[in-house]
């Protein structure tokens, strides 16, 4: 029990320096003083609906180890917190609630520590424990289902069709049909998975809500590709902007459409979550909202954080910010060509191609000229930017 506690009172301290770090890092100009409780029953912070409390700690303790069906529930839980949130902390304690149970290695746990592993871009492990569990169970549609979005934001994207291919049950064509109308919507056909996707939500023949976000974040994604103002509206009514990926998709289309007002107003609320915050400030920049100084500071703390933690899973928000930040161009490029080695969706061409504009780098300028050309990827007003640079270079 004695060794216990001490392990408890490390994860405080360590969770203490870390949050006096992130204080000491922010700027004083608009912030008040370092807060310093006085009570034992004074209030720090608040975590999220959901999320991992002491008591929780206590009773899922490693040497407990209850039975994985009490806990499984709870892992389960705390990834949707991180995905719907965008809270990392809930995945490290998802991480930690199913450590004891890992050399189990039954499907469920191999599942779950999959989802982890994808939730901190940890892409090649978590294919590679899918895999195992494939091995164990095959033809499991989830295990399924995230290996194509695991193949499908890495770019490879006949090995994701592949894996939607793999789902056979007849009960569940649902989802083979949208997680392949997902890949043709990257490669070059945008009109048929359109066609297949307002289909599905039209019938909605047994998808969960959750499911039927998935289908219309894919719209929100199409509709800022072809600039279809009418699909956005339509698209964006149905998403719940209590979550995170929501919000995101509209601020981007916001953001296209330079609707900074728009944006600022949907985002102001949201500065705890790290890509949400970039959005803000990005429209906040770009208006020359008074506040958008101070928020650039929050972002660079958060930054600093990331670079002290060694975590290199935000390289696309470590690019966005050092774009918004007038970092070196050379610095930024090499953020944004190290984050596109790893994923490759929408905003990750986005930013990669901005960064290559910015820093003239023909280079990198023919490298996505060569990956459009060849995915046959369809989103012209990036590939019309993309021309006029390379036509400017060549002058």
């Amino acid at each position: 029990m004695r060794s216990q506690w001490r392990q408890d009172w490390k994860i405080v301290q360590q969770w203490l320096a870390a949050v006096t770090l992130c204080v000491c890092l922010l700027p004083t100009s608009g912030y008040s003083q370092p807060y310093t409780p006085q009570h034992d029953s004074d209030v720090v912070d608040t975590l999220p609906s959901g999320a991992l409390t002491y008591q929780d700690r206590v009773i899922f303790q490693p040497q407990h180890k209850p039975p994985f069906d009490q806990i499984s529930p709870k892992i389960h839980a705390l990834l949707s917190i991180a995905y719907n949130q965008g809270d990392p902390r809930a995945v490290g304690q998802a991480e930690a609630l199913l450590a004891p149970y890992l050399a189990d290695q039954s499907p469920e746990t191999l599942y779950l520590h999959a989802a982890i592993l994808q939730s901190k871009h940890e892409f090649e492990a978590a294919k590679s424990t899918l895999q195992t569990l494939l091995k164990k169970t095959p033809n499991q549609p989830d295990s399924i289902l995230m290996m194509a979005s695991i193949n499908l934001v890495q770019g490879h994207f006949a090995e994701s069709r592949q894996n939607c291919d793999g789902i056979r049950d007849i009960g569940l064509m649902v989802l083979r049909l949208a997680c392949l109308a997902e890949v043709d919507d990257m490669t070059g056909q945008i009109t048929q998975s359109l066609q297949v996707l307002h289909t599905l939500t039209t019938i909605n023949n047994g998808l969960t809500p959750d499911q039927s976000q998935w289908l219309y974040l894919i719209l929100a994604d199409i509709a800022l590709r072809t600039h279809d103002a009418k699909l956005a509206d339509s698209t964006i009514k149905h998403l719940d902007l209590n979550k995170a990926p929501s919000l995101t998709a509209q601020a981007d289309w916001l953001i296209a459409q330079q609707n900074w007002a728009s944006c600022i107003q949907s985002l102001s609320t949201h500065r705890e979550n790290d890509a949400l915050l970039l959005r803000l400030t990005t429209c906040e920049v770009r208006s020359h909202d008074p506040q958008a100084q101070d928020d650039l500071a929050l972002l660079g703390a958060r930054m600093q954080l990331w670079q002290l933690r060694g975590d290199s899973s935000h390289q696309r928000e470590q690019a966005l910010y050092a774009l918004l930040n007038n970092t070196d161009p050379q610095v930024t490029l090499a953020i944004a060509r190290s984050n596109w080695t790893r994923q490759k969706e929408t905003a990750d061409l986005q930013i990669y191609t901005e960064a290559a504009i910015h820093a003239h780098s023909l280079y990198d300028l023919h490298l996505i000229q060569a990956w459009i050309i060849e995915n046959h990827f369809e989103y012209p007003e990036l590939t019309r930017q993309l021309t006029l640079a390379l036509k400017a270079a060549h002058a």
